[in-house]
């Protein structure tokens, strides 16, 4: 193991032996003498530890953790705790490196920078093309630009162009962070927030940023699946959102209490979440109950804390299209409909 690595690749795992050996091999075939690889195996039931370990075997700079199952939140902060590398880059065990990405950061990686963003790409077959992945413009971000950066971060109005787009900047990948920044400012997942972790850690990690930069070149690549997080049916999801607002009203209140604009944002982060919670609850075509149950599911919803009043303090037609369409049924209680959008979107994968 190399003593000082210049960058750490940190990868949860659980469940991946499909697509594990391509992720890892994705980096391996990089290695420099400069990088490590910390890999947390978050209690896999399948053959992912036995690959975790053939891999630290042929590669010393592999190493691997194995810990019961806690969730992403807890593997990555896990894998964080035990990284020595200058810079940090996480990445999931199912998504691949560019190629030559370990090159790239070498060049691109900024001393007076907190954060360096690059882009991603969705990919759905084996192997992602990467042909025509080339670098373009580079830009720094610093005084307004990091306001902005701190706000877009939450930010999803159709009328909002963010300086970071919302695949790369709410992320933990496509990104290397500074170890020496997170470490001073002790910034780490919450272990119990399950819904939108990922969001949460880079609004709090952005309320100390004083410098970043963003390179055009696309570092990642993101396999894409109807299976993920984001899609599948979950019927804790209500739960798990009141978590995630209440980690942001921490958050705004210790690291944001002057920003009246985050304050409003607040509240449309609060829909946003009654929409994941519709989404993924009552009108999603695995909900096993019947129809009039799954009526009364999305009833109750709207009367619940975080979300009761949350209709008449947002205006719904400031989402994207998508968004704004289903905010608008959710606000006019037209559950026929939004049930009849679950099939179609279903049937429609």
């Amino acid at each position: 193991m190399i003593k000082k690595p210049f960058l750490s690749f940190l990868m949860p795992v659980y469940n991946a032996e499909k697509d594990l050996p391509a992720a890892l091999d994705s980096i391996v075939s990089q290695n420099d003498g400069t990088i490590e690889i910390i890999c947390v195996n978050d209690g896999s039931k399948d053959s992912s530890g036995e690959i975790l370990q053939e891999y630290a075997h042929r590669y010393p700079f592999i190493k691997v953790i194995n810990q019961e199952n806690q969730g992403i939140t807890s593997a990555r902060d896990n894998a964080l705790s035990r990284a020595q590398g200058k810079w940090i880059c996480f990445v999931d065990n199912d998504d691949i490196i560019a190629h030559d990405a370990v090159d790239i950061v070498h060049k691109q990686a900024d001393d007076t920078c907190d954060i360096v963003y690059f882009q991603y790409s969705k990919f759905t077959t084996n192997l992602p093309d990467e042909s025509s992945n080339a670098i373009g413009d580079v830009r720094y971000f610093e005084g307004n630009d990091i306001s902005k950066l701190q706000s877009d971060c939450i930010n999803r109005f159709r009328g909002n162009t963010p300086l970071i787009p919302h695949t790369v900047l709410p992320t933990p990948w496509a990104k290397i962070y500074s170890r020496e920044f997170l470490t001073k400012y002790n910034l780490e997942f919450r272990r119990e927030v399950t819904h939108e972790e990922d969001v949460i850690f880079n609004f709090e990690v952005l309320s100390h940023v004083t410098r970043a930069k963003a390179v055009d070149y696309v570092l990642y690549y993101y396999r894409w699946s109807v299976q993920s997080e984001s899609h599948r049916y979950r019927p804790h999801i209500f739960e798990s959102a009141k978590k995630t607002l209440a980690a942001y009203r921490d958050i705004i209140q210790r690291c944001y209490p002057n920003r009246n604009d985050i304050a409003e944002l607040y509240k449309y982060r609060v829909m946003w979440e009654l929409q994941y919670c519709v989404y993924l609850g009552p009108m999603h075509r695995l909900n096993p109950a019947s129809y009039s149950k799954r009526h009364r599911q999305f009833n109750t919803l709207l009367k619940s804390e975080p979300f009761r009043g949350i209709l008449d303090q947002v205006k719904t037609t400031r989402f994207e299209p998508k968004q704004a369409l289903l905010s608008t049924l959710i606000k006019y209680r037209q559950f026929w409909l939004l049930n009849l959008i679950g099939k179609i979107v279903d049937k429609a994968r």
